[in-house]
């Protein structure tokens, strides 16, 4: 992901009517994730509905090869950081006012969450109460949850070494740290690298060509919504493998192209997020990624819970306004309603989430 900067557009004025400049694009006819070169049409005139700061429109198209969808033509890497100016804040939360004692209530779902957290990843959270861990078999959504926030990964040994890249403000690498990680990030955003520093963390701006040369260093690494942002992912993922160390974890978080609420939203996906996201992957086009670069154990995480999210995001956008708009704050009733219905196929939820190991422990 490039820097971000600190334009400013309004949806009163979109950015879309003016065209990215000509000699900015570069085009890409075969698939960036299996470099396959039959493809069909998916969108076209596709705009920055969800920023209204990146000027042009754009044009989707799905590959026949692996199913993942990649723009044509797209920005290059020099310009890229234009559609950037407005994007997510990477601000630390401001504390809230509290007592100096948490209520009851709250005190016991305190209680709850760190006693299933502590027993799943390593942290020494207090208070903490022991039935967290078989509450958290009984409340598949709310464990979901606490598991995104650690990323699935398992218990490190002392010593162990981390890596987030694209690591914002720096609130995963807090958790990572306190589950015995010890935690390095890196992000384009030099904000945002501010802001993780301010609180005792080790950042530094870039992504992973600041490890150029190295090789066998980290324990794990995690992508938290990072590879549809990159012009090319094949070198990138190789670049993953070889910083890991044998027997090392990488995390993957990214869109689903081909997820319900894609089919359901279309042009208004908040999946899509023209023209920062330069690739949507598919399922086996993201398992074919991870094995193409050396990763052979691939396991499947399920995050259904952002259904809800995702599809109100849509829905915002569909209505002409930012994701962010505080209006509308429901779902209808009817897709609240179908939101009950679980997801059975993993290949219709909103994110591909998994984990995969390096061989050779």
């Amino acid at each position: 992901m490039p820097e971000i900067t600190e334009d400013k557009a309004s949806p009163s004025a979109p950015a879309w009517q003016e065209p990215w400049a000509a000699d900015e694009l570069e085009p890409r006819s075969a698939c960036p994730v299996c470099g396959g070169t039959v493809r069909e049409l998916l969108q076209r005139d596709l705009v920055d509905n969800a920023f209204f700061v990146a000027p042009g429109r754009w044009t989707l198209y799905r590959c026949a090869r692996c199913r993942s969808a990649y723009l044509d033509p797209r920005p290059n890497a020099a310009s890229i950081g234009k559609a950037y100016g407005v994007y997510y804040t990477h601000a630390v939360d401001e504390p809230r006012a509290s007592s100096a004692r948490p209520g009851t209530v709250r005190r016991l779902k305190m209680a709850l969450t760190n006693g299933y957290v502590n027993s799943r990843y390593g942290t020494r959270r207090q208070p903490a109460s022991g039935l967290g861990v078989w509450l958290a078999k009984l409340l598949p959504q709310r464990r979901q949850k606490r598991d995104a926030e650690f990323r699935y990964l398992p218990k490190p040994r002392p010593g162990q070494r981390l890596l987030d890249i694209g690591c914002g403000n720096g609130d995963f690498l807090l958790n990572a740290r306190d589950a015995g990680w010890d935690v390095m990030g890196v992000d384009p955003d030099p904000k945002a690298v501010a802001a993780a520093r301010q609180r005792g963390l080790t950042v530094s701006v870039g992504s992973i060509e600041l490890f150029a040369g190295e090789s066998d260093c980290f324990d794990a690494i995690t992508l938290s919504h990072v590879l549809e942002h990159l012009h090319e992912p094949v070198q990138f993922i190789h670049a993953v493998h070889r910083l890991l160390k044998p027997g090392g974890v990488v995390f993957v978080d990214t869109p689903n192209i081909e997820s319900r609420g894609a089919r359901r939203w279309g042009r208004n996906w908040r999946g899509l997020e023209t023209p920062r996201h330069l690739v949507l992957f598919s399922r086996a086009g993201l398992v074919g990624l991870l094995n193409a670069g050396g990763f052979d154990n691939v396991e499947t995480k399920r995050r259904t819970a952002v259904r809800k999210s995702m599809y109100l995001g849509s829905l915002r956008m569909q209505l002409g306004k930012s994701p962010y708009d505080p209006v509308p704050a429901r779902l209808p009733l009817p897709m609240r309603l179908r939101l009950w219905w679980p997801v059975i196929r993993v290949q219709d939820d909103e994110f591909l989430t998994f984990v995969a190991w390096k061989g050779g422990a």
